[in-house]
């Protein structure tokens, strides 16, 4: 009895310590187990310790996909997003202390004064956003909603006399038939007609920037400063049948509105990009409770990036200027410039902090990631727009000085470049990004029994996992050499199989 009883206070412990911590989240290839990463032992087994007190169990790396540390729940966003990009694709997080000829070196969190060889950076950026970060992710579903035709006021009103055991069945069903599904860091859409969105806080001037990969290349879109506003009661007031042009006008915006937008995001911009093609919409409800969908010019309609898959979109929102600038892979595509105030009938540029995604009704399965979302400094492009295969290339914080030449070094806190006509020194504080002459990133998915280690608020760092133990993970990276990571800033732990990329997007999700 004696015994039974202790047993019962164990267990009443371990309840208690799981509810005042975030729990982990260890995904299989058939199956999801809640607890505890307890680390990585010498034959390379994966240890995780349950919640009810049953013995720590082990798994072979190759059987796992993700673990989720902390619940996924989003750390708070640290000020500092200065980064690296290596040659593999990693980004390193981390302050930029020296540089010369042949070496790199970086103050890091996780592993603390890193040398890196300068052949392997493609690029660095010591203020990349020249604002505070807003949103990192989806490391959970913590924050989205999925939004379904029809689910605003008028379904909610009609719910209220459900019994609520009718009410449970449905979000079950809609649950099983979702469009979209949150696996590791990702949003995989699976076909139907839901959309995701999130609240973020988006400014007057902000960026949102994420990548998207595909199967065959679908059309999607893409909503930014929107309030997520339901559909308002219609004014009450007498119609006057001389008004022929306000009828008209009334009746273009419901013609024009295809695909009802406003049901989902409110009031928004929503940019659309089918194949090559990029249109801006204004969309909302006007003050008779009417949806519509009204076109912004662009300066050019047509965006090209190359059919390999995937692509890195980059959103750029001035609601001062009424200027949205979209870039693909980091290079310019296309501009819209609107009046602020849009017509003298309308509220002006939608006002909301909010994102969202839409497939459009396509059955094309789509997966999102790397989702960021930031203040901006206004700065019109990247330096990457104006790379060059024989000099290296800097933007400056302010977003419009920028020079071309050979970085040579970094000592003290100063960057000095050597132009065609003069050698310069240039604070890092005021340096946007660098990206080295003639590289590029080189992804290498082949490799087995490789481990990403995603960081919040931004970076990866992929190689061969060693042994776990205490909150720390020795990791040989392919570039960087033995290391030993503090994994107390990461977020998602993501292992590979060996298995090819087109793999993952048959898995029954």
């Amino acid at each position: 009895m004696i015994r039974y009883a202790s047993i019962l206070a164990l267990l009443g412990c371990l309840s208690a310590t799981a509810q005042n911590e975030p729990g982990d989240l260890l995904r299989l290839e058939d199956g999801e187990l809640a607890g505890h990463f307890g680390g990585i032992n010498g034959d390379g087994n994966v240890l995780w310790n349950r919640d009810d007190g049953i013995d720590t169990m082990e798994f072979k790396q190759d059987k796992i996909r993700q673990i989720i540390l902390r619940g996924g729940g989003n750390l708070e966003a640290q000020a500092d997003t200065s980064h690296i990009t290596l040659i593999n694709g990693d980004r390193l997080p981390a302050r930029i202390v020296a540089m010369d000829a042949e070496n790199l070196t970086l103050d890091t969190l996780m592993a603390g004064k890193t040398v890196v060889p300068l052949e392997s950076v493609v690029s660095m950026h010591p203020n990349p956003f020249g604002g505070k970060l807003l949103y990192a992710g989806p490391f959970s579903e913590d924050g989205w909603e999925q939004r379904s035709p029809g689910s605003g006021q008028e379904e909610d009103e009609e719910g209220e006399e459900a019994e609520d055991e009718e009410n449970e069945e449905d979000a079950q069903d809609e649950e099983e038939s979702a469009s979209w599904r949150h696996v590791g860091a990702k949003w995989y859409f699976t076909g139907g007609n839901d959309v995701i969105r999130r609240q973020v806080g988006l400014t007057d001037t902000s960026l949102l920037r994420f990548t998207l990969e595909w199967r065959s290349r679908p059309p999607i879109a893409i909503a930014i400063n929107a309030d997520f506003a339901e559909r308002p009661e219609p004014k009450e007031v007498e119609e006057d049948e001389d008004d022929e042009e306000g009828q008209q006008q009334r009746a273009f915006r419901r013609v024009a509105s295809s695909t009802n937008y406003a049901q989902y995001f409110g009031n928004s911009m929503i940019l659309t990009l089918r194949s090559s093609y990029a249109q801006l919409l204004h969309c909302g409800y006007d003050e008779d409770g009417n949806a519509f969908s009204d076109q912004v010019r662009p300066s050019s309609s047509s965006v090209r990036f190359e059919d390999d898959g995937k692509a890195e979109f980059e959103i750029r929102s001035n609601r001062k200027t009424g200027t949205i600038a979209l870039f693909v892979n980091g290079k310019f595509a296309t501009q819209w410039n609107l009046d602020p105030k849009i017509d003298e009938d309308d509220e002006g540029y939608p006002q909301g902090g909010g994102i969202g995604f839409s497939t459009m009704g396509s059955d094309t399965p789509v997966r999102i990631s790397d989702i960021i979302v930031a203040e901006w400094n206004g700065m019109p492009d990247s330096a990457r727009s104006f790379e060059s295969e024989e000099a290296d290339t800097i933007l400056l914080t302010n977003g419009t000085d920028r020079f071309a030449g050979k970085v040579r070094s970094i000592e003290q806190g100063v960057l000095t470049i050597e132009s065609r006509y003069a050698e310069l020194e240039i604070p890092v504080e005021e340096v946007a990004q660098v990206r080295f002459a003639g590289r590029s990133i080189e992804e290498d998915d082949s490799m087995e029994q490789t481990l990403h280690v995603h960081f919040q608020p931004l970076g990866t760092l992929s190689g061969k996992a060693g042994v776990a133990r205490d909150g720390t993970l020795q990791l040989r990276s392919p570039l960087l050499g033995e290391m030993k990571v503090d994994l107390s800033s990461a977020i998602l732990l993501e292992f590979a199989s060996g298995q090819g990329f087109l793999n993952y997007w048959d898995e029954d999700l």
